[in-house]
């Protein structure tokens, strides 16, 4: 695989930023079936019934993940890809001690790292059907050149055979809410905001499709090349007290213009904005609602464009989703393309998750010092594509 990009420095609307190069690796059509019905399962693991109880494991499942990139850690630096996630808050890859993590795959060893130190707290993380578990660490940390000194992440030793299977990275570097990081450890942007390698908590996702080249977090704010208007925020909403993910609250959904009265009055549509989620995800009746507007979508792609926009009304502006993002097209075995609908039903859970459909759509940046998660419209990367 050929390099994507360079990191890259940039002047945007919050200052200094740096950017960190993504890859899009989407799925074939076996591959999201897999994660269709990993999904559905994992959606009754979350402990989340229609009657308001609430999920007890992460979202995350790191075979349902497109997007990835390159952390260091030791001195010489150690290089990893890694799941940058917004559904998960802590960083971790596998140990050399790791007595079943794959064998191609990065693994840290701290024998070769000068700038080691013993943490020695141990560590496990529940992933839906899968777990893995180890210790904590502390060593030097890189993203985008920038270098968080002893910074806390954990080495796996043991994990569970479907949590990697053979994807294409080795370990997760979470950027989900504080709230959520196991055993209270920094997130990765706190500690690159403690140690003022970026100005603010802030960072931003551009997500291409079709493994075309231009996919980019940037770190420390936006990066106005990566969008056409000026953003819309909307507040992290009053649940995210008791369900820690970046959810922001829709007043209301639409299809093809008319509402769909699928968010109610006072508590909405509970919208978790998530870049590891490579649907978009609808609990329950609401659910069965839109699929049922939307209407079937054609194997053969033949009435994607007769389908109709899907309309969030998020803060007060309405962000309209057309059939060629909510519509994802996959190769088979044979290289035909196929399309399928990229909205499920998971009833198991009481939220909406806005994943990888809604986001390649809109720029978007989580705002941790202002509590918010804002929107607009990306520009589309460029048709380059990665061999």
């Amino acid at each position: 695989m050929k390099s994507i990009g360079r990191i890259s420095f940039v002047l945007g609307t919050a200052g200094a930023v740096v950017n960190v190069p993504l890859v899009h690796r989407p799925k074939t059509v076996s591959q999201f079936k897999a994660a269709w019905e990993r999904r559905a399962a994992r959606a009754a693991l979350l402990g989340a019934d229609e009657d308001g109880s609430l999920p007890q494991i992460p979202l995350t499942d790191t075979e349902d993940a497109e997007y990835y990139g390159e952390v260091q850690i030791g001195t010489p630096a150690q290089k990893f890809q890694v799941i940058y996630d917004t559904g998960s808050s802590n960083l971790w890859v596998p140990s050399a001690k790791c007595t079943n993590c794959k064998e191609k795959g990065a693994k840290y060893d701290l024998t070769k790292s000068s700038t080691y130190s013993q943490n020695g707290q141990t560590f496990a993380l529940q992933y839906g059907t899968g777990s893995c578990s180890g210790h904590l660490s502390n060593d030097a940390v890189t993203l985008a050149g920038l270098t968080i000194k002893n910074g806390t992440f954990a080495e796996v030793t043991t994990e569970a055979k479907d949590v990697f299977g053979q994807a294409p990275f080795d370990g997760i570097l979470g950027m989900g809410p504080a709230a959520a990081a196991i055993d209270k450890v920094p997130t990765p942007m706190h500690m690159l905001v403690e140690q003022k390698l970026v100005e603010k908590n802030a960072f931003a996702y551009c997500l291409s499709s079709d493994e075309k080249t231009g996919s980019m977090l940037t770190l420390g704010g936006t990066d106005d090349a990566m969008h056409t208007e000026d953003f819309h925020y909307a507040p992290v909403a009053w649940t995210a007290k008791v369900l820690p993910y970046w959810l922001v609250k829709g007043s209301d959904l639409k299809v093809a213009g008319a509402s769909t009265g699928a968010c109610g009055f006072l508590v909405g549509c509970q919208l978790v904005v998530d870049t590891g989620t490579s649907v978009i995800a609808a609990p329950g009746k609401a659910a069965d609602t839109l699929l049922s507007k939307i209407g079937n979508v054609s194997a053969d792609c033949s009435n994607v464009k007769s389908l109709p926009i899907v309309t969030f009304t998020i803060n007060g502006k309405d962000f309209d989703l057309d059939p060629d993002f909510y519509v994802l097209r996959q190769k088979d075995e044979h290289g035909h393309e196929e399309c399928g609908l990229g909205i499920q039903k998971l009833a198991g859970i009481p939220m909406w998750i806005l994943g990888d459909p809604f986001l390649r759509k809109y720029y978007t940046v989580w705002d941790g010092d202002q509590n918010r998660v804002g929107f607009a419209l990306a520009k589309q990367p460029a048709a380059e594509v990665v061999v």
